[in-house]
């Protein structure tokens, strides 16, 4: 109970040591903010004065002597009056005589009300406020405590209620009427994998001899064996599963032009890539193929091999010798093959 108080008091501690912190960091954006905002209202103001006296200086001219030709005001040389009383003969404590100066009518029109007139005594206006008005300002990319949204979790949906585990480790207990194998017998059983990629198998890929009957030892065509592996790379048995794709053959001749390379391109349908899977000398598609208007010009050729079907796809590629054939000269049946192994080699 103590360790658990005094990790909530460390964490509490920390949220408002992290909240102080970042309060500090946006108020001193603020006043960076407000500190360039008072600088340029300076430096407008003092465009602005400068502007006000070259106005004035261009408006208000100095008044040039009333006679052209003169070259100054010609002052009449009054000799001072000799009734004129020194200043020492005036009696400062009697009376004033009215004075000499013409006041003149005031204009009702004209003057200014003197509410109008801003008071000298009144302070200027501070650009300093109360900081504890002002709203929080927006974050800078900094840290931010934890909020409401942060701690608020989607609801967790249940899934589908599973038996618990053995925690010996053992295997469940069987049905009621089901038969336990022994271990040594589920050690045999075969475990079956699923195709990931196909393979061209160079081996026993080749040129394809014309039929018996012909007595010609020119290839005319080429024989592919692909087999399906996975993803461990071993091969898979095709013929446990029920292959409905389209089979697509691109033969390439590296020797040509790149716009001329391709001489034939073969497309098998469903039907027939079913015909073409066979699981002797090795499970695979066997893809017998004959030269359709061009032949290759030298010893090997480039194949694309692509198995389509409405939810997947896998391609293979690789060089073929048309040279021999693979399947007589690096293949040969072994004394126990069936006749089929004896029809394959005759093809």
């Amino acid at each position: 109970m103590t360790f658990s108080v005094a990790w909530l008091l460390a964490a509490s501690g920390c949220q408002s040591r992290a909240h102080n912190d970042l309060y500090r960091q946006r108020m001193a954006s603020e006043i960076r903010v407000l500190e360039d905002q008072l600088y340029d209202a300076d430096y407008q103001n003092r465009v602005l004065r400068e502007k006000l006296e070259r106005a004035k200086r261009q408006t208000v001219e100095p008044a040039g002597p009333l006679d052209p030709q003169s070259d100054g005001p010609k002052l009449n040389a009054v000799p001072p009056s000799a009734s004129t009383p020194p200043s020492d003969s005036f009696d400062l404590e009697g009376e004033f005589d009215e004075t000499m100066i013409d006041p003149g009518i005031a204009d009702p029109d004209a003057l200014v009300p003197s509410d109008r007139f801003e008071s000298p005594f009144e302070d200027e206006p501070s650009w300093e406020t109360d900081r504890s008005q002002l709203p929080l300002p927006p974050p800078i990319g900094g840290p931010e405590p934890p909020g409401k949204s942060d701690t608020e979790f989607s609801p967790i949906e249940p899934g589908e209620l599973l038996p618990p585990p053995n925690p010996g480790g053992e295997e469940l207990p069987a049905p009621p009427g089901q038969i336990r194998l022994p271990d040594a017998v589920k050690a045999t059983e075969p475990k079956r994998s699923t195709p990931e990629r196909l393979e061209l198998h160079l081996g026993l890929s080749g040129a394809k001899l014309p039929d018996t009957a012909t007595n010609s030892d020119t290839p005319d065509g080429l024989y592919l064996v692909v087999r399906a592996v996975d993803r461990l790379g071993a091969a898979v048995n095709l013929q446990d599963f029920e292959i409905d794709a389209e089979l697509t053959v691109v033969v390439l001749d590296p020797q040509r032009e790149a716009s001329e390379a391709k001489i034939g391109r073969w497309e098998f349908s469903p039907e027939e890539v079913k015909g073409l899977t066979k699981s002797r000398p090795v499970s695979g598609l066997h893809i017998p193929i004959e030269w359709q208007q061009e032949e290759p010009l030298g010893e090997e050729v480039i194949v694309h091999i692509r198995l389509r079907s409405e939810a997947d796809e896998m391609r293979c590629e690789g060089h073929v010798k048309v040279t021999e054939s693979a399947m007589i000269a690096k293949w040969l049946p072994r004394a126990d093959s069936k006749e089929e192994d004896v029809d394959v080699i005759a093809r």
